[in-house]
């Protein structure tokens, strides 16, 4: 009699466990329908022709997928393998770097420029590693000009690094170091070149040694438009109507914008970030704490490297990238509910859209959403 009630027992609890695990399939395939209907309809209302997307719940994929397409010309589907310029995301690869070499000893938050530079407008040797990190530098931004405000004396195509920071270098700072808070490029075209030199290796060798192989991202690397890169998709703009190739200018992507990546190693670099593979909690939750201004005031939406506006009264710590040359991009993370969402697409958009597309998918997977 007590053997045929262990068996009974055994049944009940062996039934109960595979009800629980329908009942999370079925959960599990209800926030993709309604991820995947939400997805198309935003894809048709921004005029996106391909994207791909990564949901990961506590540095593990949930789902991974791609929609529409990654080449228009070919035919060529997106698919969760499709590789994309990832935009300004690229900064927050830069930033972690850029805190290697701090926690190493390398440099110092509080370096001047000036003290690895030599050859820089005078007005921009008090700026401070930390104030490019910050946005607070007051270097004009080259992207933010309709025409190059600074004779270079070369086509765009001829550019080396110097010539991308001449088409700035003749202006006044926007304001003193510190004083406000202001978004650019020119500060962290400037992080890759100091990390160069300060660790006597390209900026992708020195991001491949001390990220890529480590982590595993093997489709993550610096854009190139002469090299092959498996599965790369193309940039689109849309205008009157129809999609057009964007404009690329390769040498303008860089410390600033230049990586590619896949939503497959950006969930990776999301699973490395909740260990201390790359960095030091400490360090971490520094470059995750709000910039200071000189006067004491917060700048509340971004620490080091990464955005940190809150999403539904949630913390939320990621970077986003658009607004140009064909791609828009969101690498989204929850970390206290341990959500990450991650969005390529090919198709200009401003950041902030396509961050706000990747914060109400997020919505989905939060724990009281049903």
């Amino acid at each position: 009699m007590k053997t045929l009630s262990k068996i009974l027992l055994i049944a009940f609890a062996m039934m109960a466990t595979v009800s629980a695990q329908s009942s999370s399939d079925i959960q599990a395939r209800r926030q993709t329908e309604k991820v995947d209907l939400f997805v198309r309809e935003k894809m048709k209302s921004k005029n996106i022709p391909g994207l791909s997307l990564a949901v990961v719940r506590d540095g593990k994929i949930i789902l991974a997928k791609g929609y529409g397409m990654a080449n228009l010309e070919l035919n060529v589907p997106a698919t969760k393998k499709t590789n994309y310029s990832i935009a300004s995301i690229t900064k927050t690869f830069t930033a972690l770097a850029t805190m290697m070499l701090v926690e190493t000893g390398k440099i110092s938050l509080e370096d001047p420029i000036s003290k690895h530079f030599s050859n820089l407008p005078a007005a921009w040797n008090a700026v401070t590693v930390r104030q490019l990190l910050n946005h607070t530098s007051g270097i004009s931004s080259f992207t933010t000009h309709e025409k190059i405000p600074c004779p270079v004396g070369k086509d765009v195509r001829d550019y080396n690094q110097t010539d991308v920071l001449k088409e700035v270098a003749c202006l006044p700072l926007d304001f003193a170091p510190g004083e406000r808070w202001l978004y650019g490029d020119t500060g962290y075209y400037l992080l890759g070149m100091l990390i160069e030199k300060v660790s006597g290796k390209t900026y992708e060798q020195f991001l491949r040694e001390r990220m890529f192989t480590p982590l595993r991202m093997s489709d993550t690397r610096l854009i190139s438009y002469t090299e092959l890169i498996p599965n790369r998709a193309d940039g689109y703009n849309f205008q009157n109507g129809s999609f057009r190739h964007a404009t690329r200018f390769e040498i303008n992507e860089f410390s600033n914008a230049g990586l590619v990546s896949t939503v497959l190693d950006m969930a990776k670099l999301d699973a490395a970030l909740y260990t201390e593979k790359l960095l030091k909690r400490a360090t971490l939750n520094q470059m995750w704490t709000s910039a200071k201004l000189n006067n004491g005031e917060i700048v509340a939406s971004y620490g080091l490297g990464f955005g940190l506006t809150p999403y539904q009264g949630r913390r939320r710590v990621g970077h986003s990238g658009g607004g140009g040359l064909g791609f828009a991009t969101a690498f989204t993370r929850f970390v206290d509910d341990k959500v990450t969402v991650i969005v390529l697409s090919n198709a200009d958009q401003e950041g902030f859209t396509i961050s706000e597309m990747a914060n109400e998918i997020a919505a989905f997977y939060f724990p009281q959403s049903k």
